[in-house]
């Protein structure tokens, strides 16, 4: 039931041993930039899309993403239609790095409360 590790910065990904090396410790060995991923959409109804087009996108939409402070779902012409969760943040580095995006709408709620669900995949 108890973790495994040193107990050090070491165990986490990217960081450096004692012996200069690094990247290796906690690293699964799969790229994450390239696996596909389902959110559930925050924000939905402070997003563009929302204001202009009075609901959340339907099933079917097709998505993007991009980095603006932080990651959003666009639709098409480039209009936000909500903010991925923070759990996705490791996607800005894969962004940057010049990945791209696709996802469509999976879910689509107007009431109570404006909500989109979606699945990407990297283009």
């Amino acid at each position: 039931m108890g973790s495994t590790g040193s107990g050090s910065f070491t165990d986490y990904s990217g960081s450096r041993n004692s012996r200069g090396s690094g990247g290796s410790g906690g690293a699964s060995g799969t790229d994450r930039c390239s696996q596909a991923f389902s959110c559930t959409l925050q924000e939905v109804a402070q997003c563009d899309y929302f204001k202009v087009h009075g609901g959340p996108p339907s099933r079917g939409t097709q998505l993007g993403l991009i980095l603006d402070g932080r990651i959003f779902a666009i639709d098409a012409s480039g209009t936000k239609v909500g903010a991925l969760p923070t759990s996705h943040n490791y996607l800005a580095a894969c962004l940057q790095a010049g990945f791209t995006y696709v996802g469509v709408v999976t879910v689509s709620v107007a009431t109570p409360l404006p909500t989109a669900s979606a699945d990407f995949k990297a283009a």
